[in-house]
């Protein structure tokens, strides 16, 4: 299957290393006729984010999650190639 990754803004190295320290981005899969909007973390900044929403909310729901070692386009990129051949998408 043909995809591609969209990226939320065109990045740098710069942007790219603020965001591995952030921990999280907002990506879109686009593939022919659909696309599917992915948030992408790396293990510990989702454990921060599921614990600051279950003390706010009281729990967590989250539609598209992929979570990576850490948030670089070479992880992303690796881990979505994987889940296209599974046929996640």
């Amino acid at each position: 299957m043909e995809y591609r990754i969209e990226w939320p803004a065109p990045m740098d190295e710069s942007d790219w290393a603020m965001q591995e320290i952030k921990g999280w981005i907002d990506v879109t899969i686009v593939w022919d006729g659909g696309r599917r909007d992915v948030e992408v973390y790396d293990p510990l900044r989702l454990a921060q984010s599921v614990g600051e929403l279950m003390n706010h909310y009281g729990y967590v729901a989250v539609k598209y999650l992929l979570v990576v070692p850490r948030v670089t386009p070479e992880n992303i990129e690796s881990a979505v190639s994987e889940l296209v051949d599974k046929h996640f998408f």
